[in-house]
């Protein structure tokens, strides 16, 4: 499967329940700009399908602006590799967009590489597309740079060559439990020296079977020039740790003779609340903080390298994960 395949729009094919988005996280000079395009057809009585436009834009002094601005379906234009929502599209290389109001809109027009690394989460193709498991992730552009402006009210940001990547999800309806990091902005630990184009990625997801909740599984990407690592063969997620204490997780994984240990950590005043909803018309926390810290070590043949992030990670939590943990929401849709 190749990144433009994994980028498929699914909104316009069948007609049950579906939730689906398209994302992209950017950092900046100081914090990061995150932006999502998703589209939602809900089940009998719970509303009318829609498309949903979000921007959140979070400094590193930890202040955030975020909006959602939803549209009908009569707003939305979908391509094999092409999607519209109100009056912003996402094709294969370009984003633009534009959320809330005067005198603080937040606006962007941005173009990314494409060619780049991708993730593909699940070990076989057909995952995504039998039933089981129920919510489909990938990332088509896992590690790529990013031209162009981002714009909050009077604010511009200026990008040339800005680290981040590009996300998919999908499924009937919103994951009942995940956890999502990333980092593309690493330095080697004892120095100030930047791992440059080295990125990694874990998801963590708890699945669904009907009513059941299944044990969680960890998946694991890792790049540095020259070195592609990923973890996500059955045996691998099963035998991949992952433990969620308040806002600090430690995950670690092993492949083909390498072992890769991580902590992504954040505190509230870093973190933002956010609710999707969901299929049914209920809503599902998220808890999402682009200021975490990480640290990394992988080793493996000739190799044993210890990699920090402070304040330029990601750390995500969506559903059952956010249980006890108190964060004001900012925005929901």
């Amino acid at each position: 499967m190749t990144a433009d395949r994994l980028n498929l729009v699914r909104f316009a094919q069948g007609s049950g329940p579906l939730v689906e988005s398209f994302f992209l996280k950017v950092r900046l000079a100081s914090g990061c700009f995150w932006a999502r395009y998703t589209f939602r057809r809900p089940l009998p009585g719970a509303g009318f399908p829609s498309g949903s436009l979000w921007a959140v834009l979070q400094e590193a002094d930890g202040k955030a602006i975020a909006g959602c601005d939803t549209y009908p379906e009569s707003e939305v234009a979908i391509g094999r590799h092409y999607l519209r929502t109100g009056p912003g599209e996402l094709t294969m290389g370009r984003a633009t967009g534009r959320v809330g109001r005067a005198p603080r809109p937040i606006e962007w027009d941005l173009t990314f590489a494409t060619g780049v690394p991708f993730f593909m989460h699940f070990p076989l193709a057909a995952m995504y597309h039998d039933r089981f498991p129920g919510n489909k992730v990938c990332s088509p552009h896992v590690i790529t740079r990013f031209q162009g402006v981002v714009r909050v009210g009077e604010r511009e940001f200026r990008l040339d060559g800005a680290r981040g990547m590009q996300g998919h999800n999908w499924g009937k309806g919103v994951a009942r439990s995940w956890m999502f990091g990333y980092c593309p902005a690493l330095v080697y630990a004892g120095s100030d020296h930047e791992a440059t184009d080295t990125a990694f990625e874990v998801v963590s997801g708890a699945l669904a079977l009907g009513p059941l909740t299944l044990p969680p599984l960890t998946m694991i990407y890792f790049y540095r020039p020259g070195l592609e690592l990923v973890f996500n063969r059955p045996d691998q997620m099963l035998m991949s740790r992952s433990r969620l204490r308040g806002l600090v997780w430690e995950f670690a994984g092993r492949t083909g003779g390498y072992r890769l240990e991580g902590k992504l950590s954040t505190t509230p005043a870093q973190t933002i609340g956010l609710d999707y909803v969901s299929s049914d018309g209920s809503s599902v926390r998220c808890l999402s903080s682009d200021l975490a810290d990480a640290e990394l070590r992988v080793s493996g043949p000739s190799l044993d390298l210890r990699l920090l992030a402070q304040g330029t990670a990601t750390m995500e939590l969506g559903g059952l994960a956010t249980r006890g943990i108190s964060v004001p929401v900012l925005v929901r849709g």
